[in-house]
């Protein structure tokens, strides 16, 4: 890996975690209020669709990168789905 390769891995493993406050937040205060699920869901599909490029190209920096957003954005979802109320 060429150093522009690892700094795209290191900042999109954590701009990936930096949904982690809210993750915690919906299910700490078992609310999903002012959240939108719209934008959310635009985000979860838009990561699936960069995951398979990134496995078209096998670029690595892509496919974690979109695994840590598939995973943080479906915790979202979820939480909403749970707490919507």
């Amino acid at each position: 890996m060429n150093v522009i390769a690892i700094l795209a891995t290191i900042f999109g493993v954590i701009t990936g975690l930096a949904n982690i406050p809210q993750i915690i937040k919906i299910f700490k205060t078992k609310s999903a209020k002012d959240l939108s699920i719209t934008t959310n869901t635009i985000f979860l599909i838009s990561s699936i669709i960069w995951l398979l490029y990134g496995f078209q190209l096998i670029n690595y920096p892509l496919i974690i990168a979109n695994i840590i957003y598939i995973i943080t954005y479906s915790l979202i979802i979820i939480g909403f789905l749970i707490y919507r109320k």
